[in-house]
């Protein structure tokens, strides 16, 4: 009796990790005469949260299991994966990849958020249409302006709600977010930290000079102060960008 207790405990253990990560999950193994079926480990995939430009690919690996595994794809219009695991980005969107089969118990899934990529003239473009939602001394501050910006998993108030809600907008929810502290590189729709304290999108860049849009300005959102190089080098800063 005190076998089978264990036995269910170690099963109900396996099942937790399998509900809180989704891209975790529980493999079994029998016997020959499929009597005696024991938890035996943990299966992984090698990611749970996939983002992708329109037309690039993701291989996706699953760990720990043995036989055959069938893959899924919850909007194939989105994304499609085909039976070796490998992801490919059909359209703007979002899709849950799924695999099953095997000795894996239930399922692991990997969320997949698809974007197409834009130029810097589309950007500012984009960023420019926008003046008469963002109008010129609209209030914005860290009390009554909060965006939860998924793709860098930040809850935003004030200044960087405004950066993130815009660049959603341009770029797409599900475009893919990378740092990076160079000047010679930051481009029109980019977000400039500014001494970890401000927050800005820049329109326009003209030698050492750009021209940015930000909230929180005097309590007010504000397009086009200007901000040198030599400024921003002296406060510090970082770029975000979605290129």
């Amino acid at each position: 009796m005190k076998r089978y207790i264990k036995r269910w405990i170690s099963f109900i253990l396996f099942m937790c990790v399998f509900v809180w990560y989704p891209s975790e999950g529980v493999v079994m193994a029998a016997d020959s005469d499929q009597k005696n079926i024991q938890i035996v480990g943990t299966a992984s995939m090698n990611t749970y949260d996939v983002a992708l430009r329109v037309g690039k690919t993701k291989q996706l690996v699953c760990n720990g299991t043995t036989g055959k595994m069938v893959w899924k794809s919850s909007n194939p219009k989105v994304a499609t994966v085909d039976k070796k695991g490998l992801v490919k980005a059909i359209k703007p969107g979002k899709a849950m990849i799924s695999v099953s089969g095997g000795n894996l118990i239930g399922s692991m899934t990997c969320k997949v958020g698809v974007s197409k990529k834009i130029t810097t003239k589309q950007a500012r473009r984009k960023i420019m249409a926008m003046k008469k939602t963002y109008k010129e001394g609209l209030s914005w501050t860290n009390e009554n302006r909060q965006y939860f910006w998924e793709a860098t998993n930040c809850q935003c108030y004030g200044c960087i709600a405004l950066c993130g809600e815009i660049s959603d907008k341009v770029f797409g929810k599900y475009a893919p977010v990378t740092k990076h502290s160079n000047f010679s590189r930051i481009k029109a729709g980019d977000h400039i930290r500014i001494g970890n304290e401000h927050s800005v999108m820049v329109l326009q860049k003209n030698g050492n000079t750009l021209t940015v849009v930000e909230g929180n300005y005097n309590a007010t959102v504000h397009w086009g102060r200007k901000i040198t190089k030599k400024e921003l080098q002296e406060s510090g800063f970082y770029v975000e960008t979605r290129y």
